[in-house]
Order: C-alpha cells, then structure tokens, then sequence
C-alpha cells in the first residue's frame, strides 16, 4: 500500500497554523504535566510534522526540535519559514533516519492509522527515545461515529472492501487508505512502554491542558463521572496517552 504523499494538498487544515498552534500547546501541556524537561538540553522529535507549525512552537520550549514528513510538498512549505533550532526533514516514520536513543521526547500525534505498519513505527520510537524518555501518542479510534478524515459516519468501522464501495458512490477519494484500531488495537502497540493515559483526564479538565478543540467551554462531557468513562472507553473518539522507556538500571 502507498503511502499518502500529498496528503496536506488533501487536507488544508494541517496548513491552519491557528488550528496547529492550538493543538501544539495542548501537547506541550500534557508533557509539562507528565514531567519536567530540561528546556536547555531537551530535543524534541515530531513525526509526521507536515509543514511544521507544531515543530516550530516546540522549538521556542527546548533546545532543538526536530520534524520528519513523508510529504514533500508540505516540508517545503515549513522550511521557508522555520526557526533557527528547528530542523524539518523529508523521510520515512517506518524507517526513522536516526541512531539509537537520541530524542527525550518524541510527538507521535494522529500518525498510526497513516503508515504502513503501526507496530514498525512504534518499535522505532522505542529505538531513538532514551531511556527514560517519553512519547506523546494520540489516535483515533476505529470506532468512532464519524470518521474524522472523510467526515462520514461510520466509514472506519467497515472491512475495506466495503469501505471503498461507500466512498465510491458518495463520489469521494478512493481507495479508504487509514488503518484505524480499537482502543485495545491501540494499546497493544505499547509493548515495551510504561503507559500513562491521559483521555479522560483531559475531557474532565480541559482547560487545564490547553484542550478546547476536544471538549468545548460548557460542554456536558466535562461533568461525567470518571467511572462512565471508564466504562465508555471502547467509543471515545480519540485517546491520548505518555509512553515511557525505562531508564536502564
């Protein structure tokens, strides 16, 4: 299966750079609450950076920010206007072109369904972070009501197959490309990690974490119960999670 690689001329909104920024300060604040970095000497690593917006924030937190795409197009785009710290690169998530044990923290957001092979690309966030580093992975689950990438209902919970024939005759992009899981699908690419999740947490305190484009201001789901939550875990529409590497002994 190719790889989607002008997949920013199909999506605008990875463009946005209000959108991006918005979504760059909810991950830095869900980092800061996980632990502390040291802002002089942490390096950051952005996988699936399209045209860098989020890159380019995370360079004013830390030492150096690093981001690596497969769209070309999108690359060109942030290279005219990236920050001296701040290094945007053209390559392969499956096939990350650095050594072992390099970045502190690596920003893993919504990528997962768009590779090949979900558990090659976490196997190589598990080789470049340090021991002791720490991964921020946010997914969508296949089971959500409405597939974010098309805006249908439904699409993501289909075999292929049949997934196709429903955008072929809403006239739409074909073939479905996303490889979405269920929330256990997702977890059982962690092997290896500590993992922290972050999901509920951040639907009850959105403020807190800079998450107004998940839970907007007076929306019920900020007063559920944590327990109905819990119980209604299967069909969130998307999980935020911190993974952690041990630090050798």
């Amino acid at each position: 299966m190719e790889y989607q690689e002008h997949y920013s001329q199909n999506d605008p909104t990875l463009l946005d750079f209000n959108r991006r920024l918005i979504k760059a300060k909810k991950i830095a604040s869900v980092i800061s609450d996980f632990t502390k970095i040291n802002p002089d000497t942490c390096i950051f690593l952005d996988i699936g950076c399209s045209a860098g917006i989020n890159t380019v924030y995370f360079g004013t937190l830390v030492k150096e920010s690093v981001g690596i795409e497969f769209d070309s197009e999108a690359v060109k785009i942030g290279n005219a206007q990236k920050n001296k710290n701040v290094t945007l690169l053209i390559g392969d998530a499956i096939h990350l072109p650095f050594k072992d044990e390099i970045f502190e923290v690596v920003i893993c957001n919504h990528i997962y369904e768009h590779v090949p092979d979900a558990q090659i690309l976490m196997d190589e966030v598990y080789r470049i972070l340090k021991p002791g580093g720490i991964c921020y992975f946010g997914a969508t689950n296949r089971f959500c009501f409405i597939e974010p990438h098309y805006q249908l209902p439904f699409l993501s919970w289909l075999p292929k197959p049949i997934a196709n024939c429903y955008l072929s005759v809403l006239h739409r992009k074909t073939p479905y490309y996303e490889n979405l899981r269920s929330y256990y699908g997702i977890r059982a690419l962690f092997s290896g990690f500590s993992v922290k999740e972050y999901t509920v947490e951040i639907i009850r305190n959105p403020d807190r974490f800079n998450a107004g484009d998940i839970v907007k201001e007076g929306s019920i789901f900020r007063y559920i119960p944590k327990v109905i939550w819990i119980v209604l875990m299967p069909i969130i529409p998307t999980y935020i999670f911190v993974l952690s590497k041990s630090k050798k002994d």
